[in-house]
């Protein structure tokens, strides 16, 4: 049976799939591909920085950082499993809570549905309820 911080590899490795992709279109001012027609509005909103910095340039760094400390602990590099475990729990935790925020600014003040957005959302609080035990 595969355990479920397996799961962790999956899951983070495609947000940091999605953050890339996101962050290269705000970055570059390249247009993104969409299910919806909302996309390109809400990621170039005012609410798509957080301090000057695009929102998709922190979950690009969030799911990297979950990916690095998961493999650390797995290969048994990490001196504190765990903190390591710990670490991982409350990068989701923060990233669950702030994608929350972000999707009712997306749902209720832009009033539009960025797909991109919303699958990020989901693999956060996907990630953060595989780290509860």
């Amino acid at each position: 049976m595969i355990s479920r911080d397996f799961w962790l590899y999956p899951l983070s490795s495609l947000g940091l799939c999605i953050s890339a992709y996101v962050w290269y279109s705000q970055s570059y001012g390249k247009p993104i591909a969409c299910w919806t027609r909302d996309c390109d509005r809400v990621i170039r909103s005012s609410y798509s920085r957080l301090l000057g910095v695009h929102n998709s340039t922190i979950g690009f760094w969030l799911y990297l950082s979950i990916l690095l400390v998961n493999s650390l602990r797995h290969l048994g590099l990490e001196p504190w499993p765990t903190l390591a475990s710990s670490t991982i729990s409350l990068l989701a935790f923060i990233g669950t809570l702030v994608s929350l925020y972000l999707t009712y600014i997306q749902l209720f003040v832009l009033k539009g549905i960025c797909n991109w957005c919303l699958t990020s959302s989901a693999l956060i609080l996907t990630i953060f309820l595989t780290t509860l035990r």
